[in-house]
């Protein structure tokens, strides 16, 4: 159970710590964090906790899902940019905000579905009651300190006009906020609902 609880921290602390100090590292060296960066950053946090995720509640079939919803996205990125890539504006704010956006809408998509998917009496394979009433806190804290860490970062780098993108976005981080702590308080709260594998054989 130890070497279990062991493996799922590895992961939290190395989402939680890399990036934060990657930034801090190339600030005190007066290096500039390119605005690709940042967007690179913040869809790689959050796709890996959504795997991260679905490995520990063991719904590998969302897999299938986020892959769709992924090519999807992409033609619709591909869509709304292809003016600016034809033209070759890479520095365009407009390339970076959509990308965000976008990716956003997926991973909000991908969590009410797999909030809806989730039923009762749903086998968790690798942790047993106590473990799991331990690991769902944690995923809101590495969710929480990420979107407030990355979004502060987006927010003075990418979204600096007070546009429509700029609400759009804050919008979509709330949303996507509330739809997983919600989502994590509720089975916190009704853990009973889970059939813990571990638990039987133990």
């Amino acid at each position: 159970m130890e070497s279990l609880i062991l493996l799922f921290f590895i992961p939290a602390i190395l989402i939680s710590s890399i990036i934060p100090l990657t930034y801090r590292y190339k600030e005190k060296r007066g290096i500039e964090t390119e605005s690709s960066t940042i967007v690179e950053n913040y869809i790689y946090a959050f796709t890996m906790i959504s795997f991260w995720i679905g490995i520990v509640f063991r719904q590998g079939n969302l897999y299938i899902y986020l892959a769709i919803f992924g090519l999807v996205a992409y033609f619709i990125y591909r869509t709304f940019t292809e003016d600016i890539l034809k033209n070759k504006y890479k520095d365009d704010p407009r390339l970076y905000k959509i990308t965000t956006i976008i990716v956003q809408v997926v991973l909000i998509i991908y969590q009410l579905i797999f909030f809806i998917t989730l039923e009762d009496g749903h086998r968790i394979d690798y942790f047993g009651k106590k473990e799991f009433s331990i690991i769902l806190p944690c995923f809101m804290l590495v969710i929480l300190w990420l979107s407030y860490y990355l979004s502060k970062k987006l927010l003075s780098k990418i979204f600096v006009e007070k546009d429509s993108y700029r609400k759009v976005f804050i919008i979509l981080q709330i949303l996507y906020l509330l739809f997983f702590t919600g989502f994590t308080i509720y089975n916190m709260i009704n853990i009973n609902r889970f059939d813990f594998y571990l638990d039987k054989i133990m």
